[in-house]
């Protein structure tokens, strides 16, 4: 009797330690490793931070995004020799262009949004970006600004949708003044694309941030996502954000790159319908969906003013959105203010 007490000791212990044994190494089976990794993109740096529990899988995404990266930098940037350089060139000669289906897709996107903002945003606008001196990478320019004259000359030649044409795969354009710019939309793309990545690899936790505008998936083990919102001027914090899941938070402003000349700042976003550059609202903050709706919404709303950026907000479908003026002054939507936490700026609702 008492070797079998013994023994019935003894198995119940070696139980107890077996089903411990089993729990423990589920647990760190299902442990996700923190891994930071930096590449470099339409002259951003983008951080990507990953939580996954196969190192392999996470190495052969960076690899893959990386590669993407690079191609994307060559073939999609508005003013060096690239893809994009050779499809303007052609468009402006009156030539049509065979596109890939990836290529297709991506500016027929970019032309809906340009519509569904009434073009205050508007990837067509290359030459009057150009005009303007802002196809460079240093900055701030101290060149003077172009005349009055050749900005409506420009202007003469609307550039919307319907200068445009696609059929089939190939796309051409009536307007010889044509010249995609896709410098208010690559952030969002760049970092859409690598979110698409991360999930073939079955990583489902991890963040993408290209400057500060990034897009989210999952959680930072079990806990959210902390996004800081900064003053455009002195880089102060404005307000936090936590996201848990799959969002886009993209800031346009324009304090980073402009043109000085004889005491006057000139912004790098121009307006396309005036031509000039935007001063009154200096950013925005979008949340939305994916990527390239958050950056091209942001860019808009900018455009738009803080008269006229909420209108533009519903019709690209934005609920939350943060605007900042020239004055400091915050306005928002009422679903951006819930969910902001150690707010310091008052920021008045607009809905």
């Amino acid at each position: 009797m008492l070797m079998r007490t013994i023994i019935n000791i003894i198995y119940n212990k070696i139980l107890i330690f077996s089903l411990l044994l089993l729990f423990l190494t589920a647990c760190q089976d299902q442990h996700k490793q923190s891994s930071t990794h930096q590449l470099f993109v339409f002259g951003t740096l983008v951080d990507i931070s990953i939580w996954h529990n196969d190192t392999e899988q996470t190495q052969q995404a960076i690899d893959e995004i990386s590669t993407l990266f690079n191609q994307m930098h060559h073939h999609w940037h508005a003013w060096k020799p690239g893809r994009l350089s050779e499809i303007n060139q052609q468009l402006r000669a009156g030539h049509s262009v065979m596109l890939t289906a990836e290529e297709s897709a991506f500016i027929k996107r970019s032309l809906e949004l340009a519509a569904q903002s009434d073009y205050l945003f508007n990837p067509l606008i290359g030459e009057l970006i150009h005009l303007w001196g802002f196809h460079t990478d240093d900055y701030p320019l101290l060149t003077p600004p172009p005349t009055d004259q050749q900005i409506q000359m420009l202007l003469k030649n609307p550039l919307f949708i319907d200068t445009i044409a696609f059929a089939q795969q190939s796309i051409s354009s009536n307007n010889p003044h044509v010249w995609f710019d896709f410098g208010g939309i690559a952030k969002g793309y760049a970092v859409d694309q690598a979110i698409d990545i991360l999930a073939k690899h079955g990583i489902d936790n991890a963040i993408v941030n290209a400057g500060g505008d990034l897009r989210s998936v999952g959680s930072k083990d079990a806990q959210p996502w902390r996004i800081a919102i900064q003053s455009p001027t002195d880089w102060s914090l404005v307000a936090e954000l936590f996201i848990t899941g799959d969002e886009a938070v993209f800031t346009s402003g324009n304090y980073q790159r402009y043109k000085e000349f004889d005491g006057q700042r000139y912004s790098h976003i121009i307006s396309p319908q005036t031509g000039q550059p935007v001063n009154e609202v200096v950013s925005a903050t979008v949340v939305a969906v994916d990527g390239v709706l958050a950056d091209a919404a942001a860019t808009a709303l900018v455009v738009a003013g803080s008269n006229n950026w909420y209108q533009t907000a519903q019709k690209l479908g934005i609920s939350q959105a943060l605007i900042i003026n020239d004055q400091q002054q915050c306005t928002a939507t009422q679903a951006m203010l819930d969910r902001l936490q150690n707010l310091n700026l008052t920021c008045v609702a607009v809905d």
